[in-house]
């Protein structure tokens, strides 16, 4: 008969822990779909040339500024994941995005 337990000390502040994690990942979750609500709402990766437009990180991320605080990695991430494309104007990165009417 070998019943083996484990011997230790159980940190009291892991369910803290734990629930800080949760509560950054839903907080993340929800910065994500609300670009991605807000992205998919106005703009789209294909459509015709009248409905083209270049838009920079930056110019993005203020018009998304009074919806979610979103960091323009975090951004760039889920532009590429949605396939959006960057073309380059003079030297310069811009999304090109076609908005929806």
């Amino acid at each position: 008969m070998n019943n083996h337990r484990k011997i230790g000390f159980r940190a009291y502040n892991d369910n803290a822990q734990n629930s800080e994690e949760d509560k950054q990942k839903k907080k993340q979750a929800e910065r994500q779909k609300a670009i991605a609500d807000f992205i998919g709402h106005n703009y789209s990766p294909i459509g015709t040339t009248s409905q083209k437009c270049y838009k920079t990180t930056v110019e993005l991320v203020y018009e998304l500024s009074n919806i979610v605080d979103v960091a323009p990695m975090e951004l760039t991430k889920q532009l590429t994941d949605a396939r959006y494309h960057v073309e380059y104007l003079a030297g310069q990165p811009y999304w090109v995005l076609y908005e929806k009417p």
